[in-house]
């Protein structure tokens, strides 16, 4: 088992990354909620997490709309769009806070329902 990161990150840590759209190699700075643990982590590179939006008022299946946005060091309302991203831990900036409890919860709910778990 390989260790690839000093770093730790713990699963509904909320994150600044740069995110790759669908076309294309162009990025976007924005934040996201780190979904995988220690174990995960231990053993790669990667880590996977959802992306994190303040376009509200767009909302498509398995958004989940974040209800204690400001707990969670984020500047204003916040949407998790419904779209599960695998990311380079050394490509993550910062770390702003952690998401609720209860709003971590709900977005694992999501999860579970986008991939039909």
């Amino acid at each position: 088992m390989m260790t690839t990161s000093s770093t730790n990150y713990k699963p509904g840590n909320v994150i600044i990354v740069r995110i790759r759209f669908t076309i294309g190699n162009i990025t976007k700075r924005r934040p996201a909620v780190i979904l995988t643990g220690t174990d995960y982590h231990n053993s790669r590179a990667d880590a996977i997490v959802i992306a994190l939006s303040t376009q509200v008022g767009n909302s498509y299946y398995g958004d989940y709309i974040l209800k204690d946005w400001q707990t969670a060091g984020l500047p204003q309302p916040t949407k998790a769009k419904g779209v599960v991203e695998t990311i380079d831990r050394t490509t993550i900036e910062q770390t702003l806070g952690n998401l609720s409890n209860n709003d971590f919860k709900n977005l694992k709910d999501c999860v579970r329902s986008i991939l039909e778990l």
